[in-house]
């Protein structure tokens, strides 16, 4: 009994030591704090649309910034202007969803401001929805800043292709606002160190040879 015991012991512990060593799976990160969110990237570029004038903005809207190219696009064209003293891009005709779509740079993270204006370009406390990659992953929230934050960060290294932007339906009319677009690369996820999985093996070999002298002389009893 107790030499059965001792090999379930070892038998769990070369288990954990293995499944320790493999690879964490892939996962999308939510993010709604722009700090943490940076700091969890490699590197990135960020389109402040400080080079738009006031005014209406032809769908599509071609943009490049550091590494990236992406395009927006809505119905009924969109509008530039100024909030809180900084530029920003909003859909031209309420209620309708702002979609950014990503043709070049391959993205591993997105992020932004992203909130709700009136025809003004008056922030309105009222729903805002992103969706990364439609159907993917989304964040929602009731919000009446201009500094509301949402990023999403994919550490397999599988890019995001778009963003869709929609306004809460109610009144006053809201037009989907966003500004200082973050587009960059995942940080590499933490790796287990080397030695472990190499620790694995000793374990498991050190075990089998005990495992079989143990078998020999109990069939010599």
């Amino acid at each position: 009994m107790q030499f059965c015991k001792s090999i379930i012991h070892f038998g769990v512990i070369g288990a954990s030591i293995v499944a320790a060593s493999l690879p964490a799976r892939a996962l999308v990160v939510t993010y709604t704090d722009r700090d943490a969110f940076l700091a969890a990237l490699s590197s990135s570029s960020t389109d402040n649309y400080n080079d738009l004038s006031s005014g209406l903005v032809t769908s599509p809207l071609n943009r490049t910034i550091t590494g990236y190219t992406y395009n927006a696009t809505a119905t009924g064209d969109m509008a530039a202007d100024t909030v809180n003293g900084s530029t920003v891009l909003s859909t031209n005709t309420s209620d309708t969803a702002l979609t950014l779509n990503f043709t070049a740079g391959a993205p591993t993270a997105v992020g932004g401001y992203f909130f709700n204006t009136d025809f003004g370009f008056n922030v309105l406390n009222s729903v805002i929805t992103v969706t990364a990659n439609p159907g993917a992953s989304a964040q929602s929230v009731v919000t009446g800043s201009a500094t509301n934050f949402f990023g999403w960060l994919d550490d397999s290294g599988t890019p995001f292709t778009s963003l869709v932007i929609v306004p809460g339906a109610g009144s006053p009319d809201a037009f989907a606002t966003v500004d200082d677009l973050v587009l960059g690369q995942a940080a590499p996820a933490a790796q287990v160190p080397g030695p472990l999985p190499v620790l694995g093996l000793v374990v498991a070999f050190s075990f089998s040879r005990r495992l079989r002298s143990r078998i020999a002389a109990a069939r010599h009893r």
